[in-house]
């Protein structure tokens, strides 16, 4: 649900990183003994590519949970098995084996028109490069989910209208893509990420083509999405600037996960003029 404060999330925690929910998402608790199920649930998943007679294992037994209301980062370097891996989370591809559940359901091997389903119901996506339809309104983009998951109009207009309200769009819900500066669309792409109520937020490099403080603003405001709403968000970055500001780091190299560790001394991009102010 999105819940907003003159305009922008409301503050739920002094520092920023709690969860008003009081989900534990480090250890999938949510202060009872009772286990939370994972939002991701990837088991043993293996992707391979043939070219010709030539195989090429992308991915090699990844395994990892994210538990909701977390906050995380999947880094590694160009060929790893990153973007593999964001595809088969974001239901854009199937794993050749292994298996993937998200939010309790089987994904791998579901049709087209199923992950397509899931993909507009699951999953709000972020990407570098905004892709919003630039000759349209930002009330117009943001609404576009909801035309394919049948949303009536009147329906479409509150959600959308709440979202833009959310991310602090709330005076640019008429203008045109083209007429906003590259952070006010990456805002207008989190909008419209929000509006289906997603089971998580996929960002692919979502400050890549934004200024310092604009990139500031928007790890900002995943966080206080976060935070304040208990939104489980996934960073799939290869900027080490970015983990600093999540509370999970998972390392992807040569198609398997070596390393996915909390972090200890998450920092707040709130009030900072680039990510790299400390």
């Amino acid at each position: 649900m999105i819940s907003t404060v003159n305009g922008k999330p409301s503050a739920s925690t002094a520092n920023g990183s709690g969860l008003s929910s009081g989900i534990n998402a480090t250890n999938g608790t949510n202060g009872s003994s009772a286990p939370l199920r994972p939002v991701i649930d990837v088991q043993d998943i293996a992707k391979t590519y043939k070219m010709g007679d030539i195989e090429v294992n992308a991915l090699q037994g990844a395994t990892m949970t994210i538990y909701p209301g977390d906050l995380v980062s999947i880094m590694g370097p160009s060929g790893s098995g990153k973007s593999t891996l964001m595809n088969i989370l974001g239901c854009l591809d199937q794993p050749t084996g292994g298996s993937y559940k998200l939010d309790g359901i089987e994904t791998e091997k579901m049709s087209d028109d199923q992950l397509a389903e899931i993909r507009n119901t699951k999953i709000g996506f972020v990407f570098q490069s905004f892709n919003l339809l630039r000759r349209t309104t930002a009330i117009d983009n943001v609404e576009q989910p909801m035309i394919y998951a049948g949303v009536g109009p009147r329906q479409r207009r509150e959600r959308a209208t709440a979202a833009l309200q959310a991310v602090g769009l709330g005076d640019r819900i008429k203008h045109y893509s083209n007429e906003l500066s590259g952070g006010q669309q990456q805002r207008v792409a989190i909008a419209r990420s929000l509006v289906n109520n997603p089971a998580i937020i996929l960002a692919d490099e979502p400050t890549g083509n934004l200024d310092s403080k604009s990139g500031a603003e928007i790890i900002c405001l995943f966080q206080r999405l976060n935070s304040e709403q208990g939104i489980t968000i996934i960073f799939v970055t290869h900027d080490p600037r970015i983990a600093q500001h999540t509370k999970r780091v998972i390392r992807i190299s040569d198609g398997r996960i070596v390393s996915n560790e909390p972090n200890a001394n998450v920092l707040q991009a709130c009030g900072k003029k680039s990510l790299s102010d400390d």
